[in-house]
């Protein structure tokens, strides 16, 4: 018989093959292609008409493995044409190689997975309004039928606990269950919280897991023995065979969307798949995305919530301190006031976080002998200082270079640093809190299992003041922390992202909820240029509604998500002429009528990276119309000419 195989490659078609066994939809098998051996899916039973004198291969193989569902393919379609790529680079993130290679290697012999096995209870450590909301969810929902529920609760008011006991419930039914977290570090801390609740070791699934665990855990999910998996958004594409739960902790979170490679969200795939395959997801955050929110404020979501902390402690006070002249100078960014605050947490035996959202030392180069920046010879941005290594960085391509450029009368830049990075604010702290134990969290500064280090030394009270980017805002739990200091609050405006006040608002409200969980007075100070920001008065209030209201409002007038969405088409190329000619033709041939509009080409805000010119094309659509369809035609009879890329992104979280 012949059948159409698709592969995991960059192709939006599958490939005939013969077979002298019976096969069915959804068989993985190993096929040759290009002289490479591959695993691919069978597709479709009733292959499109071939043209004569082609020679059909055979498949080499059918693996002894469980066929990829109908669901499952239906999926991998709708995740294709949703986000404009080739179904077999959607296909490539289910097949796991190393799995599957050593699968009757090494693997064979794996059959022991009661270290992940689940002991459950029946005790429920709730209080009053958590058990109020489980009752209501209980109610509600089945594992068995699709709906999206968002939890949102204050930081600190037990959501985590809430949906233990949403997931024991499924555990009970034979269901396997995924819980995403949009940072592998974040896995850590959280699964240990897992092994106490549920006594057992969490299947953890991230790029920063070992080879080794990654097989058995994938074998384990793919034969069912392994019920509850912790991971990153490429757990998702794991080959689970009673799926029936998913939660998304942290839903607001941007780690979940991928920019880079094949960009999709995380969070509105995993939507998309409990509405094919029938089961229910939740949504939990204490800070919302906005469209998340409005949806539930429309009933397209059920909407639980929490206001309450688990263990009645108070919120932390949140005061804002105004940036002047008087209380700055050069090299002294934190203000004396909040100064004298720190010292007298650290008096008490408190941890301090202070926190500022830029890598390396100074953000701006400059030497006043030529007058010139120093840049990034393929990108166009300046380069950043990281003192530890003497080195400037471009955050972009990660060009490094010393500080060394030929200046005028054949003499070398004498360069000056300005603005300020996590390294210049690790400096400060230093010298004015000499004798507490200080650490810097960055991810450049950091590999995984140091970063384990360093959270079991805060987790102790070794670390006494925390220096640290937004690796640190979410999810973490640290008892002895009741002090924290914003270092910039107005630096996340600034540029041209339309969701900079939604991004600003929930990291800091999410730093604030880091501080005071365990029943001690806590404060947090937000040093700011301009204390009649609105954002701020909502902080202060420790209510969400207030700025997701104002911010429904402005999406609405300006036209903007959640009220239209875009798809962001990026034209790039190392001659500048040729792809801005290329876009114009694209955005020419682009759909147009009341419901789609499109804006461009424009040079891209940043102009270029890794040498490559970009042009960018936004499409702008009323979510009534689904213009994928008609624009994915369009690119294919569109030829993309041999020095050119095109990049597309839908539901763009970043405008760069």
């Amino acid at each position: 018989m012949l059948v159409d195989v698709l592969l995991p490659l960059n192709f939006d078609h599958s490939f005939t093959y013969g077979s002298n066994k019976k096969l069915k939809i959804g068989n993985l098998v190993l096929v040759s292609f290009k002289n490479k051996e591959i695993v691919g899916v069978v597709w479709d039973l009733n292959p499109k008409p071939l043209k004569k004198n082609i020679k059909i291969k055979n498949i080499i193989q059918v693996l002894d493995l469980p066929n990829l569902a109908k669901s499952k393919i239906s999926f991998i379609d709708k995740m294709a044409n949703y986000n404009l790529v080739n179904k077999g680079m959607v296909l490539n993130l289910f097949l796991y190689k190393k799995g599957f290679s050593s699968f009757n290697k090494g693997l064979k012999k794996v059959t022991d997975f009661t270290e992940f096995n689940p002991k459950i209870d029946n005790d429920k450590k709730l209080n009053d309004e958590q058990n109020n909301v489980l009752k209501c969810i209980e109610e509600k929902v089945s594992f068995n039928h699709y709906s999206t529920s968002l939890l949102q609760g204050i930081p600190g008011s037990g959501k985590t606990h809430v949906y233990f006991e949403i997931i024991k419930k499924a555990l009970k039914e034979g269901c396997q269950v995924l819980v995403l977290l949009p940072e592998k570090g974040l896995s850590e801390q959280i699964a240990k919280r897992f092994k106490n609740f549920f006594n057992c070791e969490p299947a953890i699934w991230h790029s920063g897991i070992k080879d080794k665990i990654k097989k058995k855990v994938w074998k384990g999910v793919i034969s069912n023995k392994i019920k509850l998996i912790l991971g990153a958004r490429s757990a998702l594409f794991l080959p689970f065979q009673k799926l029936k739960l998913i939660i998304i902790d942290e839903e607001h979170d941007s780690s979940y969307k991928q920019d880079e490679g094949l960009p999709f969200s995380a969070r509105d795939m995993a939507i998309l798949q409990a509405s094919i395959e029938k089961f229910p997801i939740f949504l939990v955050s204490a800070t919302p995305s906005v469209e998340s929110f409005y949806n539930a404020q429309n009933k397209k979501y059920n909407y639980y919530c929490l206001q309450n902390r688990f263990n009645q402690s108070d919120i932390p006070e949140i005061e804002t301190i105004k940036l002047k002249k008087e209380n700055t100078s050069e090299n002294n960014f934190i203000s004396e006031l909040v100064t004298q605050e720190v010292k007298n947490y650290l008096k008490g035996g408190d941890q301090v976080l202070i926190f500022l959202n830029r890598r390396g030392h100074s953000t701006f180069i400059f030497c006043y002998n030529c007058m010139q920046r120093l840049e990034c010879p393929k990108c166009s941005v300046g380069l950043v200082y990281h003192k530890k290594n003497n080195i400037a960085v471009c955050h972009y391509c990660s060009h490094t270079t010393q500080l060394q450029r030929k200046c005028q009368n054949n003499q070398m830049c004498k360069f000056k640093f300005y603005g300020a990075g996590l390294e210049k604010i690790f400096e400060e702290i230093q010298i004015k809190f000499k004798g507490y134990n200080a650490d810097i969290l960055s991810s450049d500064l950091t590999d995984y299992d140091k970063f384990q280090q360093q959270l079991q030394s805060i987790e102790n009270n070794k670390t006494k003041i925390i220096v640290a980017t937004q690796i640190i805002s979410k999810g973490f739990n640290f008892k002895n922390l009741n002090c924290i200091v914003a270092v910039n609050c107005d630096s996340a405006f600034l540029g041209n992202d339309i969701r900079a006040s939604e991004k600003n608002y929930q990291l800091l409200y999410q730093l604030a909820g880091r501080a005071g969980r365990f029943n001690k007075k806590s404060k947090f100070f937000l040093q700011t240029f301009d204390d009649n920001n609105s954002i701020f008065n909502s902080l202060k209030k420790f209510n969400s509604n207030d700025f997701y209201k104002n911010e429904i409002n402005f999406r609405k007038q300006s036209k903007l998500p959640p009220f239209y969405k875009f798809i962001s088409i990026v034209v790039s190329g190392k001659n500048s002429f040729h792809a801005q000619k290329f876009a114009v033709t694209l955005k020419n041939s682009l759909p147009r009528n009341e419901y789609i509009e499109s804006y461009g080409p424009v040079s891209a805000a940043i102009s270029k990276i890794k040498s490559d010119y970009r042009f960018r094309i936004l499409v702008k659509y009323n979510p009534k119309v689904t213009p994928q369809t008609q624009i994915k035609k369009k690119l294919k009879a569109l030829k993309l000419p041999n020095n050119l890329k095109l990049q597309i992104d839908v539901d763009p979280i970043n405008f760069y």
